[in-house]
């Protein structure tokens, strides 16, 4: 009779350790999908904020004048538009590159001009 109830205590160990370990398993499973879940919306939330701002910038009135005003490159009334040229580039100076020591020193001694 003790051995009976040895081995159905053991079988119910076995069985809460199964049925642990499952629930373990399960638990996992669902908190990375969790974690997958809140990172893709995290996204999607700021997706949409970027997509509110931009709507509202395209539907602000200023906005909207701005830019046909800069497409078309019209003006309001009273208002002067200055036209700067292109800008051209500096002109280089080329410096000649000095002679060597040992030809200055000739032409210094012996006054030679090449």
């Amino acid at each position: 009779m003790k051995w009976i109830k040895k081995l159905s205590l053991i079988f119910l160990l076995i069985l809460i350790f199964l049925s642990l370990g499952k629930n373990l398993i399960n638990y996992q499973e669902k908190l990375k999908f969790y974690e997958a879940y809140k990172q893709e919306y995290e996204k999607e939330f700021k997706k949409n904020l970027e997509l509110k701002t931009q709507y509202l910038k395209k539907t602000d009135q200023y906005e909207v004048e701005k830019t046909i005003r800069n497409k078309l490159n019209l003006m309001k009334e009273n208002e002067v538009s200055i036209i700067l040229p292109p800008l051209t580039p500096s002109p280089v100076i080329l410096t000649p590159t000095p002679l060597p020591n040992w030809q200055q020193w000739q032409r210094l001694f012996f006054h030679i001009d090449s």
